[in-house]
């Protein structure tokens, strides 16, 4: 139950790691595009998930990511260094989420039931 403004971010910073874990970390480890291997290519035709994955390495995004990667010094292999910065990405989003979940907690504990 959504309680306060807290509430909704946490649910707002997972929900944003889940879609950097599950979207965007494998489309990097692709090489921006949707060639899976031979032994899931059947389910992601299935469900579209190649098509969206070539959609997004053929928009600006990919492109503003290899530059920022190019200019930072990687010269191949841009999908790895960039599945290590979408991997940074959600380690802080996820962090961020425990934290505020861990102040949440601490502070109930710390309150000491009234005796009577």
């Amino acid at each position: 139950m959504i309680k306060s403004g807290k509430d909704l971010l946490i649910i707002v910073l997972a929900a944003s790691c889940l879609i950097v874990s599950l979207v965007l970390q494998p489309w990097a480890e692709l090489g921006f595009n949707g060639d899976f291997p031979a032994w899931i290519s059947w389910l992601t035709g299935w469900l579209g998930i190649d098509k969206f994955f070539n959609w997004l390495g053929n928009c600006q995004f990919a492109k503003d990511i290899q530059e920022f990667l190019s200019q930072q010094g990687a010269q191949a292999n841009f999908g790895e260094y960039a599945y290590c910065l979408f991997l940074f990405v959600a380690l802080i989003v996820a962090a961020i989420a425990i934290i505020l979940i861990g102040r949440e907690e601490s502070e109930e504990k710390l309150l000491l039931p009234v005796k009577k």
